[in-house]
């Protein structure tokens, strides 16, 4: 209690308000002109009533706290407000002042029942007679409550209590600044939760067809504003900039959400989620947040595959929404706008104006439904500027038109404001029917194939038909010429299905790469730009070391520093400015220069730094000579040990940025946790090849080993994707989990952390955990082959099921987490790092996960996919990803076998990824570095399409020539790397187009085309110079 401020300014300004309305009341407050006192009594505190009432809005809109037991007496004259309660009550309320005419009178009720009645009793004497104005609906109890009635109803003077709820409704409706503040801040949280969260979560779980029940997911749409146990969930909320700053203190849920679906639908603001699964079909979402005491809700309807008809009405609804918006303004007439709704939606449809609402909502605000401004045909109030609304439009019980006998309902509900032209809505998101429909996409079914028709009597005398047939001849079908015809005739038709689709890819990330970069936005700015470092050697002279007093070059490797003697001072220089030191010897002295880092330099990455002012006038170096050379050498190994060392934590400092520090892992408690036992983690913690327990708790998995090595905790809140690979074709079965952000396990940092169990070897024995006896010589063969398949398909099942269980246990605590399996028979070989390996596709992902280094590539995460090297002759083709982050490196996948081009197309295509493909490597660096330096130009200028422009040319033409063309490009790339990539393209469409026109010549003799190879042979040896090996070297520095 002693931490409760009260704002005494506050109290007397909002206090004054009552006072000023009361004074002078007009319209809908003339009920206060006969009454002499205002009582707002607040009893004990009650689980059976209301949460919110007017009383203790009252109570709230004054102090910001309710004070149970305790009795608020205005009196108008003198303006005298008097506080009846307890003495420690009465410690805090002695905080507020009395100020502008207005009196603070505070009576203290004392614990003895008698002299606690007698004191009212003396209270309600000094009113005399008269009306006391009352709040009596909202029906308070208490000792306090009884003794305050009783000596009103037995006072001499006559007094008589009359219900004022509506003046008081209408005073405290009109919000003021700081009134409004709050308000707005929960809409805008109100419409995050619904937009941001719900939406997408709804999405998810009927594209899934998870069984998840309506109060489930409202339990986890209550649990994001955080609770005692667990915080807010800052990523959603930071997804709106304004709500960063916000109290999540002072928020909670006006009523707990409400999920309804399945035909069940109740519109009313009593309706509550029940334990019934979410169903696709008609979905109804309302949400309430209330803000430092100010309430807001919004409701939506969202539809899974509709009708037109479905669509219609709620464009209907969608019409009515924008023309009550209209009539909802300071002065009108409640009534008035109610009837010129309802007859609006009666204009529409007469089903329509059967199934509308009685009532489009009511005021809001301390108290979450106002009953005394609720907006129907009966309510004859005026609206004020300022007041805030629930405004819900609906539509109940209409004929659901996709199942006989069913009914559902449509809601459309905001909070809204008004002014004096209209409303504003302060919960918007979700409401075009574009947001709201969701398409479910039905499994594919195998289309029906036509039998074949039998020849109808109705055809011509001579058997043909009317339609030429491709391929036919004088009304004869002639069989392919050659062997793969009818191959080609239906790669063609695949070639083109994935060049539509790639079209429409290629345009749509056009697209998205314009409207991300809109604003102009350089791709060096934002969070990972570098940051001009600010170094300070020494603060004060007097900290500087003593060896400075000789004038000579001091190292002072404490603080990491150099001091130099300039003209009679010591000047020092941090070891970061310093780029580095060189020595040069003479006869009988040395030189010493430094050189510091300074803008136009050609430095590398590690050199490369920000400047402050890259304008300004920099010291490039400083020379020293001198005859104390043994000084000199000391100075120079110094200086170099400290920018080696300075280098050194840069790179690990560079290195652990992403690193994150996991939360601390919750053990399951009231029974053991799921258990897989024997097996291996990779990387081992320690080094080491160590095995133990894998485990399953609250909020992540804990691999326990069986030795001293250290545990490796994996929460659910970081993981990415969790994978299990089967042992088919493999000496070892994997659960393999890849993290949102690494981890440090030992001493190096992994993204990576998988879980196997070796099967060849049949070390363990699945009963007793003991090493089997190698009983190979006794047993026969095709009993060994048996006993393996059964163990390899026993240890698959065990870990599948294991992995099924972190699964669950992580979408139980509302993290998006699956299973993903790989396809095998997708898989291809090729070279990720330095080996080649097997990559098999996932749903989501492209992984090896068998060897280490392990590569998981997310695909969705992927820009665009290029193939290189693809032209007729060579056996290889290589692939490179290019990441959403362009801040990251292309990934390279090298070598892979030219068979498997197809597959890898139609793989891209059907996942949506763009493809492109070129002949030649390009030079990725030059490319991102354009990118990044201004993206909104390189989309503007047609993005990716330099990749695609000469594709199909390339791949239908195929000349002599064609050996020659790859040899000079990749030559000219590697001699000059900081020519554009669109330049080699276009170099290399040129050459294509010539050969085709050399193809196309028909005509010319045997004679002809030996002369024309001859030409072609010497100009050859002439470009090449006679310098084989040199040429041979470029294409070799050419390749990446």
């Amino acid at each position: 209690m002693s931490e409760i401020v009260l704002d005494s300014a506050l109290f007397v300004k909002r206090a004054e308000k009552i006072f000023s309305a009361w004074e002078k009341p007009t319209n809908d407050i003339k009920d206060l002109e006969d009454v002499t006192a205002l009582q707002f009594v607040l009893g004990e505190p009650s689980d059976d009533a209301a949460s919110f009432d007017k009383s203790s809005s009252v109570h709230l809109y004054l102090l910001g706290f309710e004070f149970p037991s305790t009795l608020i007496l205005f009196t108008k004259l003198p303006r005298k407000v008097t506080f009846v309660c307890s003495s420690s009550k009465a410690k805090l309320l002695r905080q507020l002042e009395s100020a502008n005419g207005i009196e603070i009178d505070i009576k203290v009720r004392p614990k003895d029942e008698a002299a606690a009645k007698e004191t009212v009793k003396d209270l309600v004497l000094s009113l005399g007679d008269g009306k006391i104005g009352g709040l009596p609906k909202d029906k308070p109890t208490g000792k306090l409550v009884d003794d305050w009635n009783a000596a009103v109803a037995s006072s001499k003077g006559g007094l008589q209590v009359v219900d004022v709820s509506v003046a008081v409704s209408d005073i405290l409706a009109v919000r003021d600044g700081d009134e409004m503040k709050n308000v707005i801040t929960g809409a805008k949280m109100t419409s995050t939760a619904m937009v941001h969260y719900f939406k997408s979560k709804m999405e998810s779980i009927i594209d899934r067809g998870t069984v998840v029940p309506h109060d489930m997911l409202a339990q986890m749409i209550d649990e994001k504003i955080g609770n005692d146990e667990k915080g807010a969930d800052m990523k959603l909320w930071n997804k709106v900039p304004s709500l960063g700053d916000v109290d999540f203190a002072s928020a909670e849920w006006v009523f707990t959400p409400v999920i309804q679906s399945g035909g069940k639908y109740d519109l009313k603001v009593t309706a509550m989620s029940n334990n019934d699964p979410l169903k696709p079909g008609v979905i109804l979402a309302s949400l309430g947040i209330r803000y430092k005491n100010y309430c807001t809700s919004m409701g939506r309807t969202f539809f899974i595959s509709p009708t037109k008809k479905q669509e219609s009405y709620y464009t209907s609804l969608l019409e009515a929404r924008a023309e009550a918006l209209k009539l909802i303004r300071a002065g009108a007439i409640v009534s008035d706008i109610y009837k010129s709704v309802q007859q609006f939606i009666e204009s529409k449809s007469s089903t329509l104006a059967q199934a509308f609402l009685k009532n489009i909502g009511f005021a809001t605000g301390i108290e979450y439904r106002d009953s005394a401004l609720m907006l129907n045909a009966k309510n004859g109030r005026t609206m004020r500027e300022n007041t805030v609304l629930i405004l819900t439009l609906g539509l109940q019980d209409l004929p659901d038109p996709k199942k006989q006998g069913k009914t559902y309902s449509i809601l459309l509900s905001d909070t809204v404001k008004v002014g004096q032209n209209g409303a504003a809505v302060l919960t918007e998101g979700c409401t075009k029917l574009s947001e709201i429909v969701m398409e479910l996409e039905e499994e594919d079914k195998p289309e029906p194939v036509a039998p074949p028709k039998k020849a109808s009597s109705s055809s011509k005398p001579n058997g043909k038909s009317p339609v030429k047939t491709r391929g036919a001849v004088g009304g004869r079908v002639l069989p392919s010429k050659t062997r793969g015809g009818n191959r080609d005739q239906v790669e063609q038709t695949t070639s083109e299905k994935i060049k539509a689709n790639q079209v429409r890819l290629h345009a749509q990330r056009n697209a998205d790469g314009l409207k991300k970069w809109e604003k102009g936005g350089a791709g060096k700015d934002g969070s990972q730009d570098k940051v001009v470092k600010r170094y300070e050697s020494y603060r004060r002279e007097e900290q500087l070391p003593k060896g400075v007093e000789d004038r000579r070059v001091y190292v002072d490797e404490q603080r990491q520093s150099v001091v130099l003697p300039i003209n009679g001072y010591a000047v020092p220089y941090h070891i970061s400015t310093i780029k580095n030191v060189t020595k040069t010897e003479e006869s009988d002295h040395i030189v010493l220069r430094i050189n510091f880092q300074s803008p136009g330099q050609i430095a590398g990455k590690k050199e490369d730094m920000p400047f402050e002012d890259p304008d300004a006038n920099f010291i490039r170096s400083i020379s020293f000579r001198s005859q104390d050379q043994r000084h000199m050498l000391k100075v120079f190994d110094s200086i170099t040990g400290l920018k080696k060392a300075a280098t050194k934590r840069e790179a690990e400092r560079k290195e652990l940025a992403d690193v994150i520090e996991q939360e601390k892992l919750v053990e399951i408690k009231g029974r053991h946790p799921y258990v897989l036992k024997n097996v291996f983690p990779r990387p081992a913690p320690e080094g080491k090849k160590t095995d133990g327990n894998l485990e399953i708790h609250q909020n992540g998995i804990r691999f326990r080993p069986d030795g001293p090595a250290s545990k490796i905790d994996l929460l659910f809140s970081n993981i990415k994707h969790l994978f299990f690979q089967p042992s088919e074709k493999e000496l070892i079965v994997i659960i393999h989990v890849h993290l949102k952000a690494p981890i440090m396990l030992g001493k190096k940092k992994t993204s990576d952390v998988q879980f196997y169990r070796e099967v060849t070897d049949m070390s363990f024995d699945e009963t007793g955990g003991k090493k089997r006896r190698a009983r190979y010589g006794d047993e026969d063969e095709i009993e060994q082959e048996q006993e393996d398949r059964k163990r390899r398909a026993e240890l698959d099942k065990q870990f599948h099921d294991f992995a099924r269980r972190i699964e669950s246990a992580a979408q139980a605590q509302q993290y998006e987490l699956e299973v993903d399996v790989p396809f095998r028979e997708l898989g291809f070989s090729g070279v990720p790092f330095r080996s080649n390996v097997l990559l098999l596709p996932t749903t989501n992902c492209l992984i090896h996960i068998s060897e280490f280094p392990f590569t998981v590539i997310t695909l969705s995460e992927v820009e665009i996919v290029h193939l290189e090297r693809v032209q007729f002759g060579l056996k290889n083709f290589d692939m490179v990803f290019v990441l959403n982050d362009f801040k990251k490196a292309p990934i390279h996948i090298n070598s892979i076998p030219v068979v498997h081009l197809d597959n890898v197309k139609e793989w891209l295509d059907s996942c949506d990824v763009p493809i492109s493909e070129g002949p030649v490597n390009l030079s990725w660096p030059a490319i991102m570095k354009t990118l990044n330096d201004d993206p909104q130009a390189f989309y503007a200028e047609g993005g990716w399409e330099f990749l695609t422009g000469g594709g199909s040319d390339g791949e239908s033409s195929e000349s002599e020539e064609g050996s020659e063309f790859t040899a000079s490009d990749v030559s000219d790339e590697a001699s000059d790397s900081d020519d554009d990539s669109e330049s080699a393209f276009s170099e290399g469409d040129s050459d294509n187009s010539g050969s085709e026109d050399d193809l196309s010549d028909e005509g010319e003799d045997w004679d002809e085309l030996e002369r024309k190879a001859k030409r072609a042979d010497d100009k050859h040896g002439r470009d090449k110079g006679g310098d084989s090996s040199d040429d041979g070297k470029k294409k070799k520095g050419g390749r990446r």
